[in-house]
């Protein structure tokens, strides 16, 4: 006759894999949150670094290497920085930021303006680029603004 006092060895195996589905399937939901979290962190940085790059740019656009009003759409970077009669050891300073252990590209495109009110208020619309790197691919964020220049 068969004693009630325990568990058999098969209840025992049969329990301890459906715990094992069931911390496979937990550990496989955390794993896929924390891609997530990672990739809106990068996002959230470049969105940063976009803006901040754009308030520096329309506090002292100079410094870019730029000269307003524009004729012709312009795109500063990295690779054209040294051209702008910016030094070179300035420009990793002011076109890539090595944040987090991910390299950010900033790109600065300005445009010139066709609208005549635009015009009269001295306004330049700026695009700022951020590209990075993330899961093997790049991935990129833009912020938009104008530049007010003084001439």
């Amino acid at each position: 006759m068969l004693s009630e006092k325990g568990f058999s060895l098969i209840e025992v195996l049969i329990s301890l894999t459906i715990l094992s589905i069931s911390v496979l399937a937990v550990s496989s939901f955390f794993q896929q949150a924390n891609d997530v979290s990672h990739s809106n962190n990068n996002k959230l940085v470049a969105t940063n670094l976009a803006r901040m790059t754009l308030d520096r740019v329309q506090q002292n656009y100079k410094s870019y290497g730029l000269t307003l009003p524009v004729t012709n759409e312009k795109k500063l970077n990295k690779a054209s920085c040294p051209g702008n009669g910016i030094p070179a050891s300035q420009c990793n300073q002011l076109y890539q930021a090595l944040i987090n252990g991910n390299t950010y590209s900033i790109e600065v495109k300005v445009k010139p303006k066709s609208d005549k009110e635009d015009k009269d208020l001295k306004l330049t619309p700026a695009t700022i680029t951020v590209t990075y790197m993330q899961k093997n691919r790049t991935s990129s964020t833009d912020v938009e603004g104008y530049i007010k220049h003084v001439n």
